[in-house]
């Protein structure tokens, strides 16, 4: 049976941590390396490739419209991601986590995966297999995509129980697709085509 190393505590009070020191240990280094290199990116310029996952082009083909963008967009993303870094490396030795900084873990073990796959290539974790014996980053690369599991699954704990029913009545997408799996919570379907006066 595999040890989980993150368990919940009781309802909506956060989760118990049950990690090794070295794996504290890489969790305290890692997001410090990530968050100096966020830091240092000149505001202005293109980011490198190995960061486009953290900081994504909103307009492909209009360099004016995307310059534009990320100059008003930039500086607040990148401190999304340095606080989230800062969260995880600075309770990165904690036994327990509340649910404000296990928001935060989930953003920097996201961030960190972003980063860490685009280094290696990857471009679809079910089919993806890495060229050669598996390196420190593969590994390290697997290590963080099982923590996040692990916390995506005491997150879902607390998620509100659906509405028995209630996807019977899920409205179709207005261009005729059902809204794939996705639960739904009641509300009534909005008129199709909208009214003029609307």
């Amino acid at each position: 049976m595999i040890r989980r190393r993150i368990r919940p505590l009781r309802r909506g009070q956060g989760c118990q941590l049950n990690l090794p020191p070295e794996e504290r240990e890489l969790l305290k280094i890692l997001p410090v390396e990530l968050a100096t290199l966020i830091k240092g990116l000149d505001r202005g310029a293109e980011p490198p490739e190995s960061m486009r996952r953290l900081f994504p082009r909103a307009y492909v083909s209009d360099d004016g419209a995307e310059q534009a963008y990320a100059a008003s967009t930039r500086a607040e993303l990148s401190e999304r991601h340095q606080q989230a870094l800062a969260t995880l490396a600075d309770t990165a030795h904690a036994t327990a986590l509340d649910e404000e900084q296990m928001a935060g873990w989930m953003t920097a073990l996201n961030d960190l995966r972003l980063f860490l796959g685009t280094v290696l290539g990857v471009t679809d974790d079910e089919s993806w297999v890495p060229i050669g014996p598996p390196d420190s980053e593969v590994v390290i690369y697997h290590y963080l995509t099982m923590l996040q599991s692990e916390l995506i699954d005491v997150m879902e704990q607390w998620l509100p129980d659906p509405v028995p029913g209630a996807d019977d009545l899920a409205p179709d997408d207005p261009w005729g697709e059902p809204l794939g799996g996705l639960r739904w919570d009641g509300t009534p379907r909005p008129e199709w085509p909208p009214r003029p006066d609307q």
